[in-house]
């Protein structure tokens, strides 16, 4: 997979509120200063521990998770994938997170990235063929 240019990735960190990703889950929130605190999905949290500062759009969990980071980390928590499946991600987020409220009412299509393995058993083979073409 090539290298992804850190101007697009600080581009994605800026242009994606936090805020919209994490209220996309269902978290709400509600104001502590200058940034905003709620229940943090990763975990069961009885007492809000979710913080986000929408003026840096960062995030970070106080509680058990102890996680935090910007939104390309948002998304590799919540989507369990790695660092470029959550670019790739976030990449064709822009314009879903403009026109619906809840981005995952619409999500984007979401490509697979493994690679898959060639099936080495024919399906009308019996249990026995497959244990001795395992043995090989």
């Amino acid at each position: 997979m090539p290298r992804i240019p850190p101007e697009e990735i600080e581009r994605l960190k800026q242009e994606i509120p936090i805020q919209r990703l994490a209220e996309a889950r269902g978290i709400k929130f509600s104001a502590h200063g200058k940034d905003l605190i709620g229940l943090c999905p990763f975990h069961p949290d009885k007492n809000p521990s979710l913080v986000l500062t929408p003026e840096k759009n960062l995030w970070h969990c106080l509680g058990a998770c102890n996680a935090g980071g910007s939104v390309i980390d948002w998304v590799m928590k919540a989507e369990s994938v790695s660092f470029p499946h959550a670019v790739q991600i976030l990449r064709e987020m822009p314009e879903v997170l403009m026109q619906s409220k809840n981005i995952y009412e619409n999500p984007p299509v979401q490509r697979r990235f493994e690679r898959f393995l060639k099936n080495p058993f024919d399906s009308d083979m019996s249990d026995r063929e497959i244990l001795s073409k395992s043995m090989i």
